[in-house]
Protein backbone atom coordinates (compact mmCIF):
# COMPACT_ATOMS: atom_id res chain seq x y z
CA UNK A 1 0.00 0.00 0.00
CA UNK A 2 1.33 3.42 -0.97
CA UNK A 3 1.97 6.14 1.60
CA UNK A 4 0.50 8.90 -0.57
CA UNK A 5 -2.39 8.55 -3.04
CA UNK A 6 -3.85 11.11 -5.39
CA UNK A 7 -7.33 10.15 -4.16
CA UNK A 8 -8.70 8.20 -1.23
CA UNK A 9 -12.39 7.33 -1.48
CA UNK A 10 -14.21 6.38 1.72
CA UNK A 11 -16.57 3.58 0.74
CA UNK A 12 -16.62 1.07 -2.10
CA UNK A 13 -20.29 1.06 -3.05
CA UNK A 14 -21.86 1.97 -6.37
CA UNK A 15 -21.12 5.71 -6.16
CA UNK A 16 -17.51 5.11 -5.08
CA UNK A 17 -16.88 2.56 -7.83
CA UNK A 18 -18.47 4.86 -10.41
CA UNK A 19 -16.26 7.73 -9.28
CA UNK A 20 -13.08 5.62 -9.38
CA UNK A 21 -13.81 4.15 -12.80
CA UNK A 22 -14.80 7.43 -14.47
CA UNK A 23 -11.90 9.31 -12.87
CA UNK A 24 -9.51 6.61 -14.07
CA UNK A 25 -10.72 7.17 -17.63
CA UNK A 26 -10.00 10.90 -17.32
CA UNK A 27 -6.75 10.75 -15.36
CA UNK A 28 -5.38 7.25 -15.86
CA UNK A 29 -2.14 7.90 -13.99
CA UNK A 30 -3.82 9.10 -10.78
CA UNK A 31 -3.64 6.62 -7.91
CA UNK A 32 -6.92 5.84 -6.16
CA UNK A 33 -7.59 3.93 -2.95
CA UNK A 34 -11.11 2.81 -2.01
CA UNK A 35 -11.49 2.17 1.72
CA UNK A 36 -14.35 -0.16 2.65
CA UNK A 37 -15.58 -1.59 5.94
CA UNK A 38 -16.99 -4.68 4.22
CA UNK A 39 -15.20 -7.69 2.81
CA UNK A 40 -15.77 -6.83 -0.85
CA UNK A 41 -17.13 -4.20 -3.23
CA UNK A 42 -20.73 -3.09 -3.25
CA UNK A 43 -21.66 -1.30 -0.03
CA UNK A 44 -25.43 -1.82 0.36
CA UNK A 45 -25.41 -3.63 -3.00
CA UNK A 46 -22.81 -6.19 -1.98
CA UNK A 47 -23.36 -9.93 -2.07
CA UNK A 48 -22.77 -12.20 0.87
CA UNK A 49 -20.90 -15.48 0.82
CA UNK A 50 -21.84 -17.68 3.73
CA UNK A 51 -18.89 -18.69 5.90
CA UNK A 52 -20.81 -21.61 7.39
CA UNK A 53 -22.14 -22.98 4.09
CA UNK A 54 -19.85 -22.12 1.18
CA UNK A 55 -22.56 -23.05 -1.35
CA UNK A 56 -24.81 -20.18 -0.24
CA UNK A 57 -24.32 -16.78 -1.87
CA UNK A 58 -27.03 -14.13 -1.84
CA UNK A 59 -27.85 -10.42 -2.03
CA UNK A 60 -28.87 -9.22 1.41
CA UNK A 61 -29.02 -5.46 0.82
CA UNK A 62 -29.94 -3.55 -2.35
CA UNK A 63 -32.07 -6.01 -4.38
CA UNK A 64 -32.38 -4.12 -7.68
CA UNK A 65 -31.49 -0.91 -9.52
CA UNK A 66 -33.98 1.51 -11.05
CA UNK A 67 -33.22 3.87 -13.92
CA UNK A 68 -35.51 6.49 -15.40
CA UNK A 69 -36.18 6.75 -19.11
CA UNK A 70 -34.13 9.95 -19.28
CA UNK A 71 -30.75 8.45 -18.43
CA UNK A 72 -27.88 10.87 -18.90
CA UNK A 73 -25.52 10.09 -21.75
CA UNK A 74 -22.60 9.67 -19.36
CA UNK A 75 -24.50 7.14 -17.26
CA UNK A 76 -25.83 5.35 -20.32
CA UNK A 77 -22.27 4.84 -21.57
CA UNK A 78 -21.54 2.96 -18.32
CA UNK A 79 -24.57 0.70 -18.17
CA UNK A 80 -25.29 0.04 -21.86
CA UNK A 81 -22.38 -2.43 -22.26
CA UNK A 82 -23.71 -4.37 -19.26
CA UNK A 83 -27.23 -4.47 -20.70
CA UNK A 84 -25.94 -5.62 -24.11
CA UNK A 85 -23.84 -8.36 -22.53
CA UNK A 86 -26.80 -9.37 -20.31
CA UNK A 87 -24.80 -8.72 -17.16
CA UNK A 88 -27.54 -6.26 -16.24
CA UNK A 89 -31.04 -7.57 -16.89
CA UNK A 90 -34.52 -6.06 -16.66
CA UNK A 91 -36.52 -7.89 -13.96
CA UNK A 92 -39.80 -5.94 -14.03
CA UNK A 93 -41.73 -9.13 -14.81
CA UNK A 94 -40.33 -10.74 -11.66
CA UNK A 95 -41.55 -7.96 -9.36
CA UNK A 96 -44.98 -8.43 -7.80
CA UNK A 97 -47.07 -6.26 -5.49
CA UNK A 98 -49.00 -7.57 -2.48
CA UNK A 99 -52.07 -5.43 -1.93
CA UNK A 100 -54.13 -4.89 1.23
CA UNK A 101 -56.41 -7.84 0.38
CA UNK A 102 -53.71 -10.46 -0.09
CA UNK A 103 -53.71 -10.36 -3.90
CA UNK A 104 -50.52 -10.44 -5.97
CA UNK A 105 -50.30 -8.23 -9.04
CA UNK A 106 -47.53 -7.22 -11.41
CA UNK A 107 -45.68 -4.16 -10.19
CA UNK A 108 -45.76 -2.14 -13.41
CA UNK A 109 -43.56 0.92 -13.28
CA UNK A 110 -42.46 3.36 -15.93
CA UNK A 111 -38.85 3.15 -14.70
CA UNK A 112 -36.64 0.30 -15.83
CA UNK A 113 -35.68 -2.06 -13.01
CA UNK A 114 -32.51 -4.11 -13.29
CA UNK A 115 -30.41 -6.51 -11.34
CA UNK A 116 -26.82 -7.51 -11.92
CA UNK A 117 -26.10 -11.10 -12.95
CA UNK A 118 -25.30 -13.38 -11.30
CA UNK A 119 -25.24 -11.16 -8.18
CA UNK A 120 -25.61 -7.49 -7.31
CA UNK A 121 -21.94 -7.17 -6.34
CA UNK A 122 -21.06 -7.87 -9.98
CA UNK A 123 -22.47 -4.48 -10.93
CA UNK A 124 -19.71 -2.68 -9.01
CA UNK A 125 -17.12 -5.10 -10.33
CA UNK A 126 -18.19 -4.46 -13.92
CA UNK A 127 -18.12 -0.69 -13.41
CA UNK A 128 -14.56 -0.94 -12.08
CA UNK A 129 -13.63 -3.20 -15.02
CA UNK A 130 -14.46 -0.35 -17.40
CA UNK A 131 -11.48 1.66 -16.14
CA UNK A 132 -8.58 1.96 -18.58
CA UNK A 133 -5.76 1.59 -16.06
CA UNK A 134 -7.11 -0.68 -13.31
CA UNK A 135 -3.68 -1.03 -11.69
CA UNK A 136 -4.13 2.50 -10.37
CA UNK A 137 -7.32 1.55 -8.48
CA UNK A 138 -6.56 -0.05 -5.12
CA UNK A 139 -8.74 -1.38 -2.29
CA UNK A 140 -8.54 -1.64 1.49
CA UNK A 141 -11.32 -3.93 2.76
CA UNK A 142 -12.33 -4.73 6.35
CA UNK A 143 -11.32 -1.18 7.24
CA UNK A 144 -13.60 0.98 9.35
CA UNK A 145 -12.77 4.68 9.02
CA UNK A 146 -13.56 6.67 12.14
CA UNK A 147 -11.33 9.70 11.70
CA UNK A 148 -9.93 11.88 8.94
CA UNK A 149 -7.40 14.67 9.33
CA UNK A 150 -6.22 17.57 7.18
CA UNK A 151 -2.52 18.31 7.73
CA UNK A 152 -0.17 20.41 5.59
CA UNK A 153 -2.39 20.24 2.49
CA UNK A 154 -2.74 16.47 2.77
CA UNK A 155 -5.60 14.35 4.03
CA UNK A 156 -4.73 11.52 6.42
CA UNK A 157 -6.84 8.39 6.84
CA UNK A 158 -6.04 5.68 9.38
CA UNK A 159 -5.91 2.27 7.69
CA UNK A 160 -4.93 -0.79 9.70
CA UNK A 161 -3.26 1.41 12.32
CA UNK A 162 -1.25 3.27 9.66
CA UNK A 163 -1.87 6.83 8.49
CA UNK A 164 -2.23 6.93 4.71
CA UNK A 165 -2.05 10.31 3.00
CA UNK A 166 -3.79 11.62 -0.08
CA UNK A 167 -3.99 14.88 -1.98
CA UNK A 168 -7.76 14.63 -2.43
CA UNK A 169 -10.38 12.97 -0.23
CA UNK A 170 -13.77 11.74 -1.48
CA UNK A 171 -16.65 10.77 0.82
CA UNK A 172 -19.07 8.54 -1.09
CA UNK A 173 -21.33 8.29 1.96
CA UNK A 174 -22.59 10.90 4.41
CA UNK A 175 -21.71 8.71 7.40
CA UNK A 176 -18.65 10.72 8.50
CA UNK A 177 -20.66 13.93 8.06
CA UNK A 178 -24.02 13.04 9.60
CA UNK A 179 -24.73 12.94 13.37
CA UNK A 180 -25.89 9.31 13.13
CA UNK A 181 -22.21 8.32 12.94
CA UNK A 182 -21.76 9.19 16.61
CA UNK A 183 -23.84 6.20 17.64
CA UNK A 184 -22.92 3.89 14.77
CA UNK A 185 -19.15 4.40 15.12
CA UNK A 186 -19.24 4.98 18.88
CA UNK A 187 -17.39 8.31 18.67
CA UNK A 188 -17.94 11.69 20.30
CA UNK A 189 -17.55 14.20 17.45
CA UNK A 190 -18.15 14.31 13.70
CA UNK A 191 -15.00 13.24 11.80
CA UNK A 192 -15.40 15.89 9.10
CA UNK A 193 -15.92 18.62 11.70
CA UNK A 194 -12.81 17.48 13.55
CA UNK A 195 -10.75 17.71 10.39
CA UNK A 196 -11.64 21.29 9.41
CA UNK A 197 -12.14 24.09 11.94
CA UNK A 198 -15.47 25.90 11.62
CA UNK A 199 -15.10 29.04 9.48
CA UNK A 200 -12.07 27.76 7.59
CA UNK A 201 -14.04 26.38 4.63
CA UNK A 202 -17.53 27.75 3.95
CA UNK A 203 -18.49 24.84 1.67
CA UNK A 204 -17.66 22.24 4.32
CA UNK A 205 -19.59 24.28 6.89
CA UNK A 206 -22.58 24.19 4.54
CA UNK A 207 -22.24 20.45 3.95
CA UNK A 208 -22.21 19.79 7.70
CA UNK A 209 -25.13 22.10 8.35
CA UNK A 210 -27.33 20.77 5.54
CA UNK A 211 -26.48 17.10 6.06
CA UNK A 212 -27.56 17.33 9.71
CA UNK A 213 -31.11 18.00 8.47
CA UNK A 214 -31.33 14.66 6.65
CA UNK A 215 -33.29 11.73 8.01
CA UNK A 216 -32.48 8.15 7.14
CA UNK A 217 -34.67 5.14 6.54
CA UNK A 218 -33.33 2.37 8.73
CA UNK A 219 -33.67 -1.24 7.71
CA UNK A 220 -33.50 -4.61 9.40
CA UNK A 221 -33.24 -7.56 7.05
CA UNK A 222 -34.14 -11.06 8.17
CA UNK A 223 -32.38 -13.78 6.18
CA UNK A 224 -34.18 -17.11 5.97
CA UNK A 225 -33.15 -20.43 4.47
CA UNK A 226 -35.38 -23.11 2.92
CA UNK A 227 -33.64 -26.45 2.38
CA UNK A 228 -36.63 -28.38 1.00
CA UNK A 229 -35.76 -28.77 -2.69
CA UNK A 230 -39.21 -30.02 -3.71
CA UNK A 231 -41.00 -26.96 -2.32
CA UNK A 232 -38.44 -24.59 -3.83
CA UNK A 233 -38.90 -26.21 -7.24
CA UNK A 234 -42.52 -25.01 -7.31
CA UNK A 235 -41.32 -21.46 -7.95
CA UNK A 236 -40.95 -20.48 -11.58
CA UNK A 237 -39.63 -16.96 -10.95
CA UNK A 238 -35.88 -16.60 -11.20
CA UNK A 239 -35.51 -13.20 -9.50
CA UNK A 240 -38.79 -12.87 -7.62
CA UNK A 241 -39.39 -9.77 -5.49
CA UNK A 242 -42.62 -8.96 -3.68
CA UNK A 243 -43.32 -5.39 -2.63
CA UNK A 244 -45.86 -4.77 0.13
CA UNK A 245 -48.62 -2.15 0.07
CA UNK A 246 -48.33 1.00 2.17
CA UNK A 247 -50.92 -0.35 4.61
CA UNK A 248 -48.92 -3.54 5.15
CA UNK A 249 -45.71 -1.54 5.53
CA UNK A 250 -47.36 0.63 8.18
CA UNK A 251 -48.88 -2.33 10.00
CA UNK A 252 -45.98 -4.80 9.85
CA UNK A 253 -42.92 -2.77 8.79
CA UNK A 254 -42.52 -5.36 6.00
CA UNK A 255 -41.13 -3.62 2.92
CA UNK A 256 -40.30 -6.41 0.48
CA UNK A 257 -39.40 -10.09 0.13
CA UNK A 258 -36.50 -11.23 -2.03
CA UNK A 259 -36.37 -14.86 -3.22
CA UNK A 260 -32.98 -16.21 -4.33
CA UNK A 261 -32.63 -19.78 -5.54
CA UNK A 262 -29.28 -21.35 -4.64
CA UNK A 263 -27.01 -23.57 -6.74
CA UNK A 264 -27.90 -26.68 -4.74
CA UNK A 265 -31.67 -26.18 -5.24
CA UNK A 266 -32.34 -24.59 -1.85
CA UNK A 267 -33.53 -21.00 -1.40
CA UNK A 268 -32.60 -17.87 0.51
CA UNK A 269 -35.46 -15.48 1.34
CA UNK A 270 -34.61 -12.00 2.58
CA UNK A 271 -37.32 -9.97 4.33
CA UNK A 272 -36.64 -6.22 4.23
CA UNK A 273 -38.19 -4.32 7.14
CA UNK A 274 -38.10 -0.51 7.17
CA UNK A 275 -38.49 1.90 10.08
CA UNK A 276 -37.60 5.48 11.03
CA UNK A 277 -37.31 6.21 14.71
CA UNK A 278 -38.07 3.54 17.27
CA UNK A 279 -35.98 0.39 16.85
CA UNK A 280 -37.92 -2.27 14.98
CA UNK A 281 -37.99 -5.56 16.84
CA UNK A 282 -40.21 -8.58 16.26
CA UNK A 283 -39.91 -12.27 17.08
CA UNK A 284 -39.29 -14.80 14.32
CA UNK A 285 -42.50 -16.61 15.21
CA UNK A 286 -44.42 -13.36 14.78
CA UNK A 287 -42.79 -12.73 11.40
CA UNK A 288 -43.73 -16.17 10.10
CA UNK A 289 -47.25 -15.85 11.52
CA UNK A 290 -47.71 -12.48 9.81
CA UNK A 291 -46.36 -13.75 6.50
CA UNK A 292 -48.78 -16.69 6.56
CA UNK A 293 -51.71 -14.35 7.24
CA UNK A 294 -50.71 -12.03 4.41
CA UNK A 295 -50.18 -14.89 1.92
CA UNK A 296 -53.16 -16.97 3.03
CA UNK A 297 -54.47 -17.10 -0.58
CA UNK A 298 -51.21 -18.49 -1.97
CA UNK A 299 -50.45 -22.08 -0.99
CA UNK A 300 -47.03 -22.27 -2.66
CA UNK A 301 -45.83 -19.39 -0.47
CA UNK A 302 -47.42 -20.90 2.64
CA UNK A 303 -45.49 -24.10 1.98
CA UNK A 304 -42.26 -22.11 1.77
CA UNK A 305 -42.95 -20.16 4.96
CA UNK A 306 -43.59 -23.41 6.85
CA UNK A 307 -39.95 -24.38 6.24
CA UNK A 308 -38.23 -21.07 7.03
CA UNK A 309 -35.05 -21.24 9.10
CA UNK A 310 -33.57 -17.94 10.25
CA UNK A 311 -29.83 -17.83 9.53
CA UNK A 312 -29.02 -14.15 10.15
CA UNK A 313 -30.27 -10.61 10.79
CA UNK A 314 -28.72 -7.55 9.14
CA UNK A 315 -29.11 -4.06 10.60
CA UNK A 316 -28.69 -1.24 8.07
CA UNK A 317 -28.57 1.78 10.36
CA UNK A 318 -26.80 3.95 7.79
CA UNK A 319 -29.21 3.34 4.96
CA UNK A 320 -31.23 5.41 2.50
CA UNK A 321 -31.58 9.22 2.96
CA UNK A 322 -35.10 10.59 3.18
CA UNK A 323 -35.63 14.25 2.26
CA UNK A 324 -33.39 17.33 2.56
CA UNK A 325 -30.97 16.15 -0.12
CA UNK A 326 -27.94 18.37 -0.58
CA UNK A 327 -27.45 20.75 -3.48
CA UNK A 328 -25.06 19.50 -6.12
CA UNK A 329 -23.20 22.80 -5.75
CA UNK A 330 -21.79 21.42 -2.50
CA UNK A 331 -19.99 18.48 -4.11
CA UNK A 332 -16.45 19.81 -4.27
CA UNK A 333 -14.28 22.11 -2.19
CA UNK A 334 -11.20 23.29 -4.09
CA UNK A 335 -10.08 25.03 -0.91
CA UNK A 336 -9.75 21.80 1.06
CA UNK A 337 -9.59 19.30 -1.82
CA UNK A 338 -12.50 17.23 -0.58
CA UNK A 339 -15.45 15.94 -2.60
CA UNK A 340 -18.78 14.29 -1.88
CA UNK A 341 -20.97 11.95 -3.91
CA UNK A 342 -23.81 9.52 -3.38
CA UNK A 343 -27.57 9.32 -3.07
CA UNK A 344 -27.60 12.07 -0.41
CA UNK A 345 -27.31 14.73 -3.15
CA UNK A 346 -30.11 16.17 -5.25
CA UNK A 347 -28.98 15.49 -8.79
CA UNK A 348 -31.68 16.86 -11.09
CA UNK A 349 -34.48 15.29 -9.05
CA UNK A 350 -33.21 11.74 -9.57
CA UNK A 351 -33.32 9.07 -6.87
CA UNK A 352 -31.33 6.16 -5.53
CA UNK A 353 -28.63 4.52 -7.61
CA UNK A 354 -29.20 6.75 -10.64
CA UNK A 355 -28.71 9.88 -8.52
CA UNK A 356 -25.66 8.36 -6.80
CA UNK A 357 -23.95 7.43 -10.07
CA UNK A 358 -24.70 10.77 -11.70
CA UNK A 359 -23.32 12.57 -8.65
CA UNK A 360 -20.08 10.62 -9.00
CA UNK A 361 -19.82 11.37 -12.72
CA UNK A 362 -20.50 15.04 -12.07
CA UNK A 363 -17.85 15.15 -9.33
CA UNK A 364 -15.16 13.85 -11.68
CA UNK A 365 -15.94 16.73 -14.04
CA UNK A 366 -15.34 19.26 -11.26
CA UNK A 367 -11.77 18.07 -10.75
CA UNK A 368 -8.92 19.74 -12.58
Amino acid sequence: MKKIYDYIVIGAGISACTFASVLNKRFSDNSILLVENGRRLGGRSTTRRSRKNIILEFDHGLPSISFSHNISQDLFSLISPLIKSKKLIDIRRDILHMNDFGDLDCECKTDRIYRSVPFMVNFCEEIINQSINPKQINFAFNTLTKSIQRTNDFWEVEINKHLIKCRNLILSSSLLVHPRCLEILNINTLPLRDSITKGKDDLIDSVLRETAKQKYIKRKNYIFYVSNFQIVSNFNYKYLQILFSKVLINNCNFERLIFQRQLDGSMIIVLHCAYFNKEFDISIDQIIYSLKRIFVKHQNFLDLFSHLILIDIMNWRASQPYGNLLSKELQWSSKSNIGFCGDWFDIDGLKGVEAAMNSSIRLTKLLS
